[in-house]
């Protein structure tokens, strides 16, 4: 049994995104150590997917344990771009936040980004993890 947040599809996916953003800022900031790093990180996590992916298919089956939100309905591909869309603005308004002369207005403004940035990834990855868990499962 799989665990959101742990080691579900959706989570995979959400750190295999989040890992790559912070591999992307390390090299755009000419840290050559930190990015080798988050290059590790990333392929290990690929590893760890085509691990569930082959675990899936040979038993025909996802279970997995979500958290409990309210959300609408949507399509699979459509979450996963959602998911990665909320992790762009996750660090996005982080770096903003972080950005030169810091200001209250400033703070303000990213910090509510990063909470509804944080409340739809985890919509996301339950969404993902569910419509997964039906296609596998014949549902």
């Amino acid at each position: 049994m799989r665990i959101t947040n742990i080691d579900s599809l959706s989570a995979l996916l959400d750190r295999l995104t989040t890992e790559r953003i912070k591999e992307y800022n390390f090299e755009k900031q000419d840290k050559t150590e930190e990015a080798a790093h988050q290059r590790h990180v990333v392929e290990e996590i690929k590893i760890k997917l085509n691990e569930l992916f082959r675990e899936v298919f040979e038993t025909n089956s996802y279970e997995y344990v979500g958290e409990k939100r309210t959300f609408d309905e949507a399509k699979l591909l459509d979450d996963v771009e959602t998911l990665i869309v909320n992790d762009l603005d996750v660090g996005d308004a982080y770096y903003t936040k972080t950005e030169g002369e810091p200001t209250l207005e400033k703070f303000m403004v990213n910090e509510a980004r990063l909470r509804k940035a944080n409340e739809s990834r985890g919509r996301m990855k339950n969404s993902i993890d569910r419509k997964f868990g039906d296609i596998i499962n014949d549902k």
